[in-house]
């Protein structure tokens, strides 16, 4: 068993360069800090997700953390690991919301090349 979480790229507008008070400096430091804070809180979620997945039994538990569109990343690392299935929740969005706002289980769904099992 693979369990992924996926820390998703944050996209700083253009129109900051209009902002004179902020220099590259502090918006680099800033990527570093939210980079830091991202990945130890999806090494909690990883831990947290492994010991639930052993404690119902699962044999073999690997994690790992994946950056950038999740629905990408994750067909990515099921492409490259060969998965038998891929397993995933959902928001729930709906339909509408989900189309307007794009939906990752959706977007997996379509395009895995793998049975794909979607629980909400």
């Amino acid at each position: 068993m693979l369990i992924i979480h996926v820390i998703r790229d944050m996209q700083i507008p253009f129109e900051i360069d209009e902002i004179p008070e902020l220099e590259f400096h502090q918006i680099e430091s800033f990527n570093d800090a939210r980079e830091e804070i991202m990945r130890k809180i999806a090494e909690s979620i990883l831990r947290i997700a492994r010991e639930k997945a052993e404690k119902a039994g699962a044999r073999k538990v690997e994690t790992a953390i994946g950056t950038g569109d999740p629905a990408s990343s994750i067909l990515g690392f099921a492409k490259r690991s060969k998965t038998d299935m891929i397993a995933m929740g959902t928001r729930g969005l709906g339909k509408l919301k989900g189309t307007i706002l794009g939906s990752v289980s959706r977007k997996v769904a379509d395009n895995a090349e793998t049975s794909c099992l979607i629980v909400r």
